[in-house]
């Protein structure tokens, strides 16, 4: 997403603390720019046939940034922007805490502001997630490729089997109908990619530096070693997410769900 003093890449992972990244290293003396076309279309939207679709790019977050785009893009696709192969730098975080920051984004936050949806308190839960997130269901978000036609092809029937039946059974909006009918089916996405595995951001190529997302001073400690130029990097991110609503427990049920549903394809040789 973003090249660092022309030597390395960092590697945005959604809900992995891009954006807190992405601001330190523009408010810092780091020579910096984007690894990705910018597009002059004010909107960031990328379309194919009937849908469009805000792929993995957030709206500009400052005109006065060097990368105003935020943009979340793997390993192999930097390295064909770029013509090369520069040092690449993660910032990693545990699987099932990232996969309940991603749930929480989606649905107390994104599905919610799109559809203007009003959540039967307490409803959305972790019995929430082993019931619509079938084998089939986890099965589609997998098969989605980043930047392919498959994020297409299963977008209407990701609306069906999930967030219509979110509608219907867990609002307490009047027109669920009319909102079904009108909106759900329309050129809408919701990218429900974000829940899969951190490990498709690396495409399959090694990743030379890998921070904890706990441990973030030894990643603002790395880059004064090598550059002697400071970083300092401040949550963010703050989403409206009504906890009230989405109410998801961590607990060994849900780690082992994740595991088995997201992670575990991942892991068979190498981890990171």
């Amino acid at each position: 997403m973003i090249l660092i003093e022309n030597e390395i890449a960092f590697v945005a992972v959604p809900k992995c603390a891009s954006i807190s990244m992405h601001r330190a290293l523009e408010t810092s003396d780091f020579n910096i720019e984007p690894t990705f076309f910018v597009s002059n279309n004010k909107k960031n939207e990328r379309r194919n046939g009937n849908f469009v679709l805000p792929l993995f790019v957030r709206p500009t977050i400052s005109e006065n940034f060097k990368v105003k785009q935020h943009n979340h893009q793997t390993v192999s696709q930097i390295y064909t922007y770029l013509n090369s192969k520069p040092d690449t730098l993660i910032i990693k975080r545990d699987y099932c805490k990232r996969f309940i920051s991603a749930f929480y984004y989606l649905y107390a936050f994104w599905i919610k502001n799109t559809y203007k949806l009003d959540f039967i308190s307490g409803s959305i839960d972790n019995d929430f997630i082993y019931k619509y997130f079938t084998d089939d269901v986890c099965g589609m978000i997998r098969e989605q490729q980043i930047s392919d036609e498959k994020l297409f092809m299963y977008d209407l029937k990701l609306k069906k089997l999930i967030i219509e039946p979110l509608i219907l059974n867990f609002t307490t909006n009047i027109d669920k109908k009319k909102i079904i009918e009108k909106n759900l089916y329309d050129n809408t996405y919701i990218n429900y990619k974000i829940l899969d595995s951190q490990e498709i951001w690396r495409s399959g190529y090694n990743v030379n530096y890998i921070f904890n997302i706990d441990e973030l001073y030894k990643l603002e400690n790395f880059l004064f070693e090598r550059y002697e130029k400071k970083i300092k990097l401040e949550k963010e991110n703050h989403l409206l997410q009504d906890k009230k609503i989405v109410n998801i427990t961590e607990n060994q049920k849900l780690r082992d769900w994740v595991w088995k549903n997201f992670e575990k394809f991942h892991f068979k040789k190498t981890l990171i």
